[in-house]
């Protein structure tokens, strides 16, 4: 009986390993890291609460006019960070105000006082920064959020 004659396989690529390529890191998404001036000055200086001027806080003691999404007190993701004036930090920390999903103010008109609440931005959300890359972070305001709509104090 004659032997059937076998087709020839096509060459088989070799198993890559070791470090990738500059091409293939490239769609990776990495957490932008900034300058604390940096971010101040994407909010115009102030407050994103109530608009007070925070220049002169923010040289003196930048990480103490800064509200932080998380528990790194480290952290220069810049969507982590908020710039606040020590009212709104305060408020936020105890649960008097939350940030609701289009950036708007939640009020606990109970417990929040009366004059921060004149001050806050009368439009009734958070200002914004110029910079669409250092807008808070939707995923890190949630928890707190949900806190406040249950009546739970905020964690911290």
């Amino acid at each position: 009986m004659p032997a059937l004659a076998r087709k020839p396989e096509p060459p088989r690529k070799p198993k890559r390993t070791g470090a990738k390529g500059f091409g293939e890191v490239q769609g990776s998404s990495f957490a932008a890291v900034v300058t604390l001036p940096q971010l101040f000055l994407a909010y115009g200086e102030a407050c994103a609460f109530t608009g007070t001027g925070l220049a002169a806080e923010a040289a003196a003691d930048p990480r103490g006019y800064l509200l932080s999404l998380t528990d790194d007190s480290t952290s220069l993701d810049p969507t982590l960070l908020i710039p606040a004036s020590l009212d709104a930090i305060f408020a936020f920390e105890r649960g008097h105000l939350a940030v609701g999903p289009s950036y708007n103010f939640l009020v606990d008109l109970e417990h929040i006082s009366p004059e921060f609440l004149d001050r806050l931005n009368p439009i009734g959300r958070l200002r914004l920064p110029s910079d669409p890359a250092y807008a808070p972070s939707q995923v890190a305001l949630t928890p707190h959020l949900i806190a406040f709509a249950t009546g739970r104090r905020p964690r911290r």
